[in-house]
């Protein structure tokens, strides 16, 4: 069995092209046209004016009985009161040379923000790689440094402890010198003394 489709007001306007609002009609229009003329005068509405003027329109005339909107290939906004044969045209397609000027100046104004942006965003880009660059070297330094002074410090730990290990040097004494001379008993008369006052023999 074959789901129901569900109806609704939006499938049945692009099934027919009947427009029940002047704001539905201008969603579909403006995809073929930005600028549009007043039938009757020569006054001009781009999308912005012309959606303000069809939301105020929709609430001042609601559209009644069997009429509707309809919409050209070229985007030209029209009411019928029930046969499309007899729609009038409400707003006709005023593409002239200065809208086209200005539609022109307009795409080339977005190109150079467009691009203004994305020369913005590179610019960024760059800079936050060369911050990145510069930060992980400046880590990488820091860490070099750090590894650098623990081996200092493990190395003057190991030479103290084997500088501490090492027996002590036994300290060097010189014999004292005799207080008597060997040769022929007599005493120095002083400590310093090197010879015997009695009899010359060198003191030992």
């Amino acid at each position: 069995m074959e789901e129901k489709q569900e109806f609704t007001l939006e499938a049945f306007e692009l099934q027919t092209g009947h427009y029940f609002s002047l704001l539905h009609a201008l969603a579909a229009a403006m995809t073929r046209c930005i600028i549009w003329r007043y039938a009757n005068t020569e006054d001009k509405y781009d999308v912005l004016q012309l959606f303000n003027f069809a939301k105020d329109f929709d609430q001042e005339h609601p559209i009644k009985d069997r009429s509707f909107y309809m919409v050209s290939a070229e985007g030209a906004i029209g009411v019928s009161p029930g046969m499309e044969y007899l729609t009038k045209w409400m707003f006709i397609p005023a593409m002239d040379e200065a809208s086209v000027e200005k539609l022109q100046s307009d795409l080339r104004q977005l190109e150079a923000q467009t691009k203004a942006e994305k020369e913005a965003e590179e610019h960024a880009r760059k800079e936050a790689e060369e911050r990145a660059r510069k930060e992980a070297e400046e880590k990488a330094r820091l860490e070099a440094e750090e590894k650098a002074r623990k081996e200092a410090e493990e190395k003057a730990r190991r030479e103290a402890e084997q500088k501490a290990q090492q027996p002590a040097a036994a300290p060097t004494t010189e014999a004292p010198h005799a207080k008597f001379c060997q040769n022929c008993g007599t005493p120095y008369k002083t400590v310093t003394a090197r010879f015997c006052a009695n009899c010359g023999t060198p003191r030992k």
